[in-house]
Formats: structure tokens, C-alpha cells, sequence
């Protein structure tokens, strides 16, 4: 997969798979083999390697690794390995910018104006939830055509956003949704000014610590880190080592890397109310009137599919040799989490295959 098939690609292509897989269960898979058995396919023709685990109030349910961490090494996935989580992490600034308002620092209904400093006057009636939501209609950075070769040099955030600030508005503001990933490099950019804290400080300190989460944090290429996966692409001749991507590029936006039982300490600490009050909470899961992809609608960083099985609160990420998927279910209080190190629809497709799985016939 290039370049503008990951990180660069239309959120639509991430998540077209998702159409098919939300009538692709038959019977309910309840015991760790079953529920394996939906991923062994995926991982036996080639199309998957990484790591799974699904877990409910009372356990886990699975929590295996498939394929290797490094190919080139020999190297297995394991349970502890680190993955880039891709756009999996837009829920944690969400989360950030309700924990900043708790505080009485800002509004989600505040403009965008007030936080970013020399915002055009385009954006004069875009507010902090539009970008939550994807309902400002500023363009998608990672989509301009010049962003393929931008990825791959040292960018700070201001050049980032210049990028993108003096473009056109694809559409009136709150009168449509459109996937974009400058609507969180703006939230990054605001939880930065708000808190006078650096995101990646924030998060650590606000989300991560308080959760136990030691296994995720921002991801940094020069920085050895233990137990990261190497990321993959599949090719015409085969599966090959990812582009390179300057992580310093996405932030708040898709910046993580995260293991899954991390990732499931967070669905478990953010959906048992240890870091949202109630109110913020609700406020987080609670889409807008737009239909996003595949029936389900945009909350805050956090997509919401309602269907007669029940509610699936979810979102996806691709970015260069990685995706995910990390879906919960308030009914069975089910969490599941697939981590991804080759590039392909498989994450998210396997991921909700598994949700509804666990759920009841």
C-alpha cells in the first residue's frame, strides 16, 4: 500500500471493508478458539499479522498474536508488542479537549478562532465540535497532493497547519460531515495552547498514567523503543517494508503507538467513568446527524453504528505498514482491539467481526 493509501488515504477507503463485515457473522463465537478461528483465515492467506485481544466485564476472551514483528528478524508478535494505532488515537484528544473543558478552560461550542491564533477569517463560524465531529469542511491535509512527499520531512506543526490554512473550505460549515485529518491537528494544536502543556505531555499525564496505559505514548522514529513492531505494505511482489512517515507529523491526529492490553485499559477506564465525568462522557458518544461510513455517524473521535444487534462504539486507523481497530459494545461491556503491522482492511474488518461475535443470540 503507498503512500496515500495510509496515513494519505480518504477515510472512506480505510473503512469501506466495515459495509460487509456488519452482516459477515453467522453464530455467535463465544470460547477463545472460536473467536480465533474468525481470525486464522485472514492470518493463514497472509493478509493479517498482529495482535488481538477481546475482552468483557468478567475477562478475556482472546488475546493472541499472530505473524511477525519483524520480518526481516524472524521476530513473532506477541501480546506486548507495540503497534502505531494510526487515527485510533483521535479519540484520546477528543477526550483531552472534554477534560479541558471539565476544567472550565474551554468549550466545545468555543470557535475556533479563540484558541488558534491567526485562524483565517474562513473559519470565523467553525467551533471546537465541528472539528471533533468532521463537520468544519476544512480540507484534509493528508490528502493535498503534496503531502506524500511532505511525510517524509522534518515538519513542525506550524507548517503543518500553513499547509492547509489558507485553503478554501470544502463546504459550509455544520451543514455536512467530511473525514479530515486537520480538524485534529487543530484540536492538537488547541489542547497544546489551552493546557500550556506539549500534547504529548498532556496525554501522558492526563490519560495514560492515570490509567496504568505504560505501554503507549507518542511515537518517535529516532527513539528506541522496545518491543515496537516494524510496519509493513503489500505489494505486487509481495509484502515489503513501509514508507517511512515523520511521526512528528500527526499528533493528536494518529501520532500512538499502543499494545492491546493497554488499549483495553483505556476502554475500560474512559467507559467505566474514571476520566470523564457522565455529561462528558455522553457528550464524547453522541454522533452527529451526518451519516459518516458504512451507517455508522461521527461522535467525537469515536464513530457510533446503531443496529437491531446493538451499539458498537468504534473507529479505525491506517497509517504507513499499520492499522487498527478498537470497538467497544455498552451492552455486553465488550471491548476489542486488532493491531495490525501489514497494511490492509483486515483490522477493522476482523474487529467488528469479533463485537458481534460476543454478543447474546
Amino acid at each position: 500500500m503507498s503512500a496515500t493509501q495510509t496515513l494519505a488515504h480518504s477515510f472512506t477507503r480505510i473503512f469501506a471493508p466495515l459495509a460487509l463485515a456488519t452482516i459477515a457473522v453467522g453464530a455467535h463465537a463465544q470460547t477463545s478458539e472460536e473467536l480465533a478461528a474468525i481470525v486464522e483465515p485472514d492470518a493463514e492467506s497472509g493478509v493479517y499479522m498482529g495482535a488481538v485481544l477481546v475482552a468483557d466485564a468478567d475477562g478475556v476472551l482472546l488475546d493472541r498474536a499472530w505473524g511477525s514483528a519483524n520480518l526481516e528478524w524472524d521476530i513473532a508478535n506477541t501480546s506486548d508488542t507495540k503497534f502505531r494505532i494510526g487515527s485510533v488515537t483521535k479519540q484520546f484528544t477528543a477526550v483531552s479537549i472534554l477534560l479541558l473543558q471539565e476544567r472550565g478552560l474551554l468549550n466545545v461550542d468555543d470557535p475556533v478562532s479563540k484558541h488558534v491564533t491567526d485562524a483565517p477569517e474562513a473559519w470565523a463560524s467553525i467551533t471546537l465540535r465541528d472539528l471533533l465531529q468532521h463537520t468544519s469542511g476544512i480540507p484534509n491535509v493528508t490528502s493535498l497532493d503534496h503531502f506524500g512527499t511532505q511525510k517524509f520531512l522534518p515538519t513542525s506543526q506550524d507548517e503543518l497547519i500553513a499547509m492547509f490554512a489558507d485553503r478554501p473550505l470544502d463546504f459550509e460549515p455544520s451543514s455536512q460531515w467530511q473525514y479530515s485529518n486537520s480538524n485534529f491537528v487543530l484540536l492538537s494544536r488547541v489542547v497544546e495552547t489551552v493546557s500550556g502543556y506539549a500534547y504529548s505531555d498532556f496525554v501522558r499525564a492526563n490519560l495514560f498514567e492515570p490509567l496504568g496505559m505504560t505501554a503507549t505514548g507518542i511515537d518517535q522514529s529516532h527513539v528506541i523503543l522496545p518491543q515496537r513492531a516494524a510496519g509493513y505494505s503489500p505489494s505486487s511482489d509481495g509484502v515489503v517494508n513501509a514508507e517511512y512517515m515523520n511521526m512528528a507529523i500527526p499528533t493528536g491526529a494518529g501520532a500512538l503507538y499502543s499494545t492491546t492490553g493497554d488499549l483495553v485499559k483505556w476502554q475500560r477506564g474512559l467507559f467505566g467513568g474514571s476520566l470523564l465525568s457522565e455529561e462528558s462522557l455522553t457528550q464524547l458518544i453522541t454522533p452527529s446527524e451526518f451519516e459518516a461510513v458504512a451507517g455508522a455517524r461521527y461522535a467525537m473521535g469515536l464513530l457510533v453504528t446503531d443496529s437491531p444487534e446493538g451499539r458498537a462504539v468504534w473507529h479505525g486507523g491506517g497509517i504507513e505498514g499499520f492499522n487498527a481497530f478498537l470497538g467497544f459494545d455498552p451492552d455486553t461491556r465488550t471491548s476489542v482491539v486488532v493491531l495490525a503491522n501489514l497494511n490492509g482492511g483486515s483490522a477493522s474488518r476482523l474487529g467488528m467481526q469479533l463485537l458481534q461475535a460476543t454478543r447474546e443470540e
